[in-house]
């Protein structure tokens, strides 16, 4: 289960960076637009916003797995290996549960742009529950690889400060 969970990380971290590589060839369009054929731009600074944004959400369970976010070093790096496990299992709870949270908010923002038919002010008239998906989406990875960095720590797989692979 712990290893289908880093590969649903994974994936999502490869979106994101697929996300984010739309969003430079759309900057990169609005500039040529904007400067060289002195044009505008009618929905591409949406587009560039929404992946940009979609892009931290679904990458935010890659770099838990990494174990990329900051840490205090100084507390963490002083204490004995089991004192270490009981801060990454409280860490991980309190991401569990706050992502837990989120996920559910956000699926409820989403339903209700979707039933809404919400859309965003611009011109093009984005439907805005296609980029609200990434918060619930993202937050459920989230949550999902917490536990499984729960289970690894509990089982004394992983110590904190070390990434996991």
């Amino acid at each position: 289960m712990i290893k289908l969970i880093d590969r649903l990380s994974a994936l999502a971290a490869m979106a994101a960076a697929a996300l984010i590589g739309v969003a430079i060839i759309l900057v990169c369009q609005m500039v040529f637009i904007r400067y060289v054929l002195v044009g505008s731009t009618a929905w591409q600074t949406e587009v560039v916003t929404f992946s940009l944004v979609a892009s931290v959400l679904l990458g935010s369970a890659w770099v838990l797995k990494e174990r990329g976010h900051v840490a205090v070093g100084i507390v963490t790096e002083n204490v004995a290996p089991s004192g270490r496990r009981a801060m990454m299992i409280a860490s991980d709870i309190v991401v569990v549960a706050f992502a837990l949270i989120m996920t559910w908010k956000g699926a409820e923002v989403t339903w209700q742009a979707y039933v809404g038919s919400w859309t965003s002010e611009s011109i093009y008239e984005f439907p805005l529950w296609i980029p609200f998906l990434s918060m619930p989406v993202g937050f459920a990875l989230l949550a999902l690889q917490g536990l499984a960095l729960m289970v690894q720590a509990a089982k004394g797989d992983a110590v904190l400060g070390h990434r996991s692979h």
